[in-house]
């Protein structure tokens, strides 16, 4: 017997081995979730001073289909609403909120301009109103 010959019958494997794989991808799924918690920004909230305890005044405003501007059952044009609104942001202290209420085929746009509208006159606190 000369040399041994080793006849190989064994084929390159074709398939991967996902062990590994799986292995990193739950290690980096741990660090994330132990991160993630860590790494989120805390909000600062104003504490109340103890003055004023009272809610500020709410006012309402509804946008109809056409972009129409209802307040308190009256139409207001463009320079009448911007008006009003510059009236009440510069109250001071007793800004009122802003309660807008689109009606439901009120497009966004119309939605958008009132927004943009109150945002630029000082208006700081604005809710909006989903229709149902």
């Amino acid at each position: 017997m000369s040399a041994i010959s080793v006849r190989s019958t064994e084929r390159p494997m074709a398939e991967i081995n996902i062990t590994p794989l799986i292995d990193v991808m739950l290690a980096l799924l741990l660090i994330f979730m132990i991160s993630a918690p860590l790494l989120t920004g805390k909000i600062a909230l104003p504490l109340s001073n103890g003055k004023d305890t009272s809610m500020p005044r709410t006012v309402e405003l509804r946008i109809g289909a056409d972009g129409q501007v209802l307040y308190n059952d009256a139409a207001l044009s463009r320079i009448e609403l911007e008006a009003q609104l510059l009236n009440w942001a510069g109250r001071g202290d007793a800004k009122p909120i802003l309660q807008l209420r689109p009606d439901k085929a009120t497009t966004h746009q119309y939605l958008i301009d009132v927004l943009s509208l109150a945002r630029q006159t000082g208006i700081e606190g604005i809710s909006i109103e989903t229709p149902r």
